[in-house]
């Protein structure tokens, strides 16, 4: 589908390419994060744990927390967003046809 100009169906096209393609994108990306938040043991060592192991953690909870935020985000996009302009357009589309199609 041409999704270069603005239809009801190039909008759907968009909520489905979030639906079935981004977000299981950062479904994903946050699962890998947590499952490599810590390291087995002997890990980093005790004085690597102190040095790299609490910005390790630090930065994977900063990355789990950014993936979150994006899948939030794309969520409403595509639930709310997307779904209100693909609604409001089609609507739009509607009444401009009645409207061309009354005689004065």
């Amino acid at each position: 589908m041409d999704t270069r100009y603005i239809t009801p169906d190039a909008i759907s096209e968009v909520r489905r390419g979030i639906r079935d393609e981004l977000l299981p994108i950062f479904t994903e990306v946050r699962q890998i994060l947590e499952e490599n938040k810590s390291i087995d043991f002997p890990g980093w060592g005790p004085i690597g744990e102190w040095t790299v192991g609490a910005l390790y953690r630090s930065m994977i909870d900063s990355f789990v927390d950014d993936a979150e935020a994006a899948h939030a985000v794309l969520t409403k996009w595509e639930s709310e967003d997307l779904s209100f302009a693909e609604r409001n357009w089609r609507t739009a589309e509607d009444l401009i046809v009645r409207r061309v199609g009354r005689k004065p």
